[in-house]
């Protein structure tokens, strides 16, 4: 049993570090900050108007940006979701960016994610959040919706 529990406690404690990774800066919410990260254009704008400002921005940004003609090549049908997770660090560059699709297909959640790194990767550089006066690092989650038209189909005469 003692065997077992030191097995379960290491298996534990590297997936926490893999999780949270050895090197990462310390990084608040969003919705927690003191001041939250600006998008550019948004810097003058206080607390909640700053914040729906940025979150705007970087909606438009994903959404003109994203190039939908993955969808296209791929030959998807119907929505998939992918998840974004990034952080506008205390320099204000975006960095640690993962992207997780829920898509069925291999192939397509790859592609996927991938153009939703790269969008998400060529967003500017912001002001930073700032926590207690201190420009600290904002962990930032994007949900993605990405839909394509269902093709018709034949009827029957």
């Amino acid at each position: 049993m003692k065997k077992n529990l030191k097995f379960y406690s290491l298996t534990f404690l590297f997936s926490l570090l893999f999780t949270t990774g050895f090197s990462q800066e310390k990084a608040y919410p969003f919705a927690v900050a003191d001041q939250a990260p600006a998008y550019p254009g948004c810097e003058d704008l206080e607390k909640d108007q700053l914040k729906d400002c940025t979150v705007q921005k970087i909606t438009n940004h994903v959404n003109t940006n994203f190039n939908t003609t993955v969808g296209k090549d791929l030959n998807i049908q119907g929505q998939t979701r992918i998840e974004v997770q990034f952080k506008i660090a205390e320099d204000g560059e975006i960095t640690e960016v993962r992207s997780r699709s829920l898509a069925d297909n291999a192939e397509i959640r790859e592609a996927l994610q991938n153009e939703a790194n790269r969008v998400v990767s060529s967003l500017p550089h912001m002001q930073p959040g700032k926590m207690k006066g201190k420009d600290v690092g904002i962990m930032y989650s994007l949900p993605i919706v990405f839909a394509m038209p269902e093709k018709e189909k034949k009827k029957d005469n």
